[in-house]
């Protein structure tokens, strides 16, 4: 068990590093992190639903520029973990998602914080042309990072036992209240998305994906190909417009 609460600890700490590091591969996405803890802990299944449930809700939130959102990852990471160890589903992950998602915040708050400790050495070994030096300052913050792996494995240790505890004295009453948030979180996470990127134009082409789907029942692919069409016949139609 310890040796998986490592493994999970180090995704965790990958999450964390994934943008700065590794070029954005969406290694800190729960839709990919839930299918690899999911198979840690030898449970693909779950971990792959867990996965799924927690993007929906977390879809929205993205780093773009200074801005420091709740750390999806390590959330992701954890919760995912804990609801597999304590056989609780998808419903209670989602419950458990946003505290450690705004911790894990406060971590990364912290690291910013000391950062710019490092950028100054950084430029300073730039200025005295010390390479070496400024190689060493330039992986400083790999350290900087090692609390959110910490966070996950302490969490993960100590608190799949109490998560099951909690959950087995849990009112039913209290179950159904999770399972019906996490039926309406990823809604939320949704309209957060559609926020950003709606507008007078594409309006009409979302509200009739919706109807295809909500109405004459059309499955999600049908519905993907049929937008797929319908870009291409607006782009042959600009095309068309622009050349005359």
């Amino acid at each position: 068990m310890i040796i998986q609460n490592i493994l999970i600890a180090l995704v965790g700490y990958i999450t964390t590093i994934d943008e700065r590091y590794f070029g954005a591969s969406m290694m800190n996405r729960p839709i990919i992190v839930g299918p690899i803890v999911g198979l840690i802990l030898g449970n693909l299944h779950d971990g792959i639903l867990i996965g799924a449930a927690l993007e929906a809700m977390f879809i929205g939130i993205v780093t773009i520029g200074a801005a420091l959102p709740p750390d999806v990852g390590v959330a992701g990471t954890i919760a995912t973990a804990l609801a597999i160890q304590s056989g609780s589903g998808a419903s209670v992950a989602v419950a458990l998602a946003m505290p450690f998602a705004v911790l894990a915040q406060g971590l990364n708050m912290l690291a910013f914080t000391l950062n710019s400790f490092t950028i100054a050495q950084g430029r300073k070994a730039i200025k005295e042309e010390n390479l070496k030096k400024f190689q060493e300052w330039h992986f400083f913050p790999l350290i900087l990072r090692l609390p959110a792996g910490i966070l996950t494995f302490i969490v993960v240790q100590l608190g799949a036992t109490a998560t099951k505890g909690l959950v087995d004295i849990m009112p039913e009453q209290l179950m159904t209240g999770f399972s019906v948030a996490s039926g309406l979180l990823p809604a939320v996470g949704f309209a957060m998305l559609i926020q950003g990127m709606i507008s007078k134009k594409l309006a009409p082409y979302f509200f009739i994906g919706y109807m295809l789907t909500a109405y004459l029942k059309m499955p999600v692919i049908g519905v993907a190909v049929g937008a797929v069409l319908i870009a291409l016949l607006v782009l042959k139609r600009n095309k068309k417009g622009l050349q005359a």
